[in-house]
C-alpha cells in the first residue's frame, strides 16, 4: 500500500485537465488499490472536473472523465461481472412482457424485503 503522505504528495503534483489547477484538495474516492499502485475517482476542487488519477511510485497518470457515474459507483462497478449475450436476450424477452418501469418496481419490492 502506498502511503498516504506520498499520495497527498502526488496529488500536489497532479493538475486538473480542465483549468491546470492542482489537485491536492480534490475529493477522491479510492477506485483500485495494490501494494504499488491507487487508481481513484478525482474532482477537482475548484472546476470540478472529474479524472481518474493513478499514482505508483514512480509517479502519478491523469485521465480526464466523461461519465455520469460518481467515484463510489466506479467502486462498485469496477468489479462487477461483464454482461452476457443471454443477459441482454433475457432482459429483451423481459421487456417484450411487461415495460422497464414495473420490472424496475418488482426489483425495488424484492430488495426492500430482504
Amino acid at each position: 500500500m502506498l502511503e498516504k503522505k506520498f499520495i497527498l504528495e502526488n496529488l500536489q503534483k497532479a493538475v486538473c485537465y480542465k483549468c491546470g489547477t492542482s489537485l491536492e484538495g480534490a475529493k477522491l474516492v479510492t477506485v483500485s488499490e495494490a501494494p504499488i499502485a491507487l487508481v481513484a475517482h478525482a474532482v477537482c476542487p475548484i472546476c470540478k472536473a472529474e479524472s481518474m488519477i493513478t499514482i505508483t511510485p514512480t509517479g502519478s497518470g491523469i485521465v480526464p472523465v466523461q461519465s455520469d457515474l460518481t467515484g463510489n459507483e466506479f467502486k462498485k462497478f469496477i468489479g462487477a461481472k461483464p454482461v452476457s449475450y443471454d443477459d441482454v436476450l433475457d432482459l429483451h424477452d423481459a421487456l417484450k412482457k411487461q415495460s422497464l418501469w414495473n420490472l424496475l418496481a418488482q426489483k425495488e419490492k424484492k430488495q426492500g424485503k430482504k
